[in-house]
């Protein structure tokens, strides 16, 4: 079968597509999957470059991705069919997830082996053009609700700056933050993308436009907000220190599992890093979402598998609007 595969860590070059590998054996509590779509994300890159914490005991030559869409078409010893239909995952069955943080196998392969409960239904209605939106949502979704309701714990009437509003994560924080009572929400983008960002539910603020701290201290008043959400890190974590209510009740959280909270804590602000929680309650939770159309993740673009590299690039560039995916489909 078809692979990605990379045998030491750099840049998308090491990307290598194998057309000899041999498919995998499901183990117990594991389906069969044939992979229709891959879903990108920063961690991607970062597994790939050996920058990601996950990099650090990653047995080489390794796969790539983490986020998928496809079919079941097998299983485990340890599961029949019926236990297949009674979790709504059957042979023959569109399914959607994710690998949990402890499975560092890549999904960029035209069948992988993965925990049947690390995988959800696709809804019948959804049609084969719409499948791309479904590999981007699982980590991207997964990501947006540890950080909305476990680490930010956002409440009835807060006010909330995001990050990336326009990116993948981004577009479900919004909607997530509004669901969760927020008052007031904020999120920065280039302004090619801020009526994308207003039709999500926030209030855009350009940063290649206006300086983003005047804008929002400008929007409150003064006062600050009491939540920031944080996708980028690298430049906007120290300055969004300085925008958080002044009364110390303020509180950042950010996405890379590597970040450095310590000019946070020095100032007595509390600072929290996103820890994804997977599980089929959750994915359940992102379905209701995608079918109610609260949660509109759209697909910026669906590329090849085989420019798997082009695509970590244009992930790399961090000006992505939505998600990008790969066809894996032969």
């Amino acid at each position: 079968m078809r692979e990605i595969l990379f045998d030491r860590f750099g840049g998308p070059d090491v990307l290598t597509l194998h057309t000899d590998s041999p498919r995998p054996e499901p183990a117990e509590g594991e389906v069969l999957v044939e992979v229709a779509y891959a879903g990108l994300n920063p961690l991607d890159y970062k597994i790939r470059d050996g920058s990601s914490g996950m990099a650090a005991d990653l047995s080489l030559p390794a796969g790539t991705g983490r986020e998928l869409t496809g079919t079941v078409i097998g299983a485990g010893p340890d599961l029949d069919t019926a236990e297949l239909a009674s979790r709504g995952v059957a042979p023959g069955t569109r399914v959607f997830g994710m690998r949990r943080p402890t499975d560092r196998r890549g999904v960029a392969a035209e069948v992988i082996a993965i925990a049947a409960d690390d995988l959800a239904p696709v809804p019948d209605e959804v049609t084969e053009e719409d499948l791309p939106r479904w590999a981007g949502l699982a980590l991207a979704g997964l990501t947006a609700i540890a950080t909305v309701h476990d680490a930010a714990e956002l409440r009835e009437g807060s006010s909330v700056l995001i990050h990336g509003g326009s990116g993948g994560v981004g577009q479900l924080l919004i909607p997530m933050a509004r669901e969760a009572g927020a008052s007031h929400v904020w999120a920065t983008g280039r302004a090619a993308n801020a009526e994308r960002i207003r039709e999500l539910g926030a209030e855009p603020i350009a940063y290649d436009q206006v300086d983003w701290q005047q804008a929002v201290r400008e929007a409150t008043g003064g006062e600050g907000v009491d939540v920031v959400l944080d996708t980028r890190y690298f430049s906007t974590f120290l300055p969004s220190l300085d925008v958080l209510r002044a009364d110390g009740e303020g509180m950042i959280v950010v996405l890379p599992s590597l970040a450095d909270l310590t000019p946070a804590q020095e100032r007595g602000i509390t600072a929290r890093i996103t820890r994804i929680v997977t599980g089929r309650d959750r994915l359940d939770r992102l379905v209701q979402g995608m079918r109610s159309g609260a949660y509109p993740l759209e697909t910026s673009r669906v590329l090849p598998l085989e420019q798997i590299a082009e695509a970590h690039r244009l992930l790399e560039d961090g000006h992505t609007r939505g998600k990008l995916v790969v066809d894996v489909r032969p």
